[in-house]
């Protein structure tokens, strides 16, 4: 999909000028040494935690579901270090849009990348199944040769928000990591870059419904997931592989995962296919809890219809 790129003019209307404020400090602090951006950004995860949002109701719900076990001070504790990794993952935006790739390199350590040029080298296309993290962008840094040489292209997916110059960072933050980009409706563009044999950057772990959705369990809770996927298997004959990624702890940078391949054999029903991504999906974040994306009604949609968070 083709965007224009918005004139400067644009970043000087009033109604915009909270957010070009908002992105001209984001690019100076994207500079600060790393440990400095953590800080800062915990700070204002700090801020967003005592501000009154729906977001905390939502987070403490999904928390309270998905961890019954925690002590009532436990789920307070996850929820203060949730809010404190969100605030974090706003600023990684930041860095992954302006810092350098040699900043960078030092940054990111890969592992699995085996299992990833096992797949690459069966001469298809790639998907690395990827979740909604709070470091999420960081994970586009494997498409950079600065940091992974000898790879495919990456394509990445992104949704499309309401405000042009929101959009317009979040395209021009993706785009110094992949190839190009597509959005949930391009689905011809992205079955295209497989049979290209490209990797696609692909996170679908979030509510869904439509006609591919169906129900399974996700920390024991129903929840909809989209079938999609499969359906790229048979059309390309795509390996499709796990990719989380992991804030390390005392500012050591962070760690990308490749897991290995989940098989799609002949006549396999979709739902052991997304049962297996779900188990290692929840294996994965269940080791910091906090870095996940509890602020999304993910159980909003099941077959029984009962909503949780109502």
């Amino acid at each position: 999909m083709e965007h224009k790129k918005i004139a400067f003019f644009n970043y000087l209307i009033p109604q915009n000028w909270i957010i070009s404020i908002t992105l001209l400090s984001a690019r100076l602090l994207s500079y600060l040494p790393f440990h400095w951006i953590l800080k800062l950004g915990h700070i204002l995860g700090v801020f967003l935690y005592f501000l009154p949002s729906k977001r905390s109701a939502i987070a403490i719900k999904n928390i309270d579901l998905c961890f019954p076990t925690l002590s009532d001070f436990e789920k307070k504790k996850l929820l203060k270090k949730h809010f404190s990794s969100l605030g974090i993952g706003l600023l990684e935006v930041a860095m992954v849009r302006w810092k350098s790739n040699k900043a960078f390199k030092k940054l990111i350590t890969v592992n699995g990348l085996d299992h990833l040029r096992n797949a690459v080298k069966k001469d298809k296309g790639v998907i690395l199944m990827s979740a909604h993290f709070t470091s999420l962008e960081v994970s586009a840094l494997i498409g950079r040769k600065e940091i992974v040489s000898d790879l495919p292209p990456l394509v990445g997916m992104y949704r499309l928000g309401s405000n042009e110059i929101i959009n317009q960072f979040f395209r021009q933050a993706r785009l110094r990591s992949v190839e190009g980009l597509v959005t949930k409706f391009e689905v011809k563009s992205l079955i295209k870059a497989l049979k290209e044999k490209k990797i696609i950057w692909y996170a679908s772990d979030q509510n869904f419904t439509g006609k591919n959705a169906i129900e399974l369990e996700f920390f024991n809770q129903k929840a909809m997931a989209n079938t999609a996927i499969t359906r790229f298997i048979e059309i390309t004959g795509c390996s499709v592989l796990p990719f989380f990624p992991t804030r390390l702890e005392n500012h050591q940078g962070y760690s990308l995962t490749i897991y290995p391949e989940i098989n799609y054999a002949a006549n396999q029903d979709p739902e052991s296919f997304l049962k297996e991504f779900y188990r290692v999906l929840e294996e994965h974040i269940k080791k910091n809890p906090e870095q996940y994306y509890w602020i999304h009604r993910r159980f909003k949609s099941n077959l029984e219809n009962k909503n949780p968070y109502l």
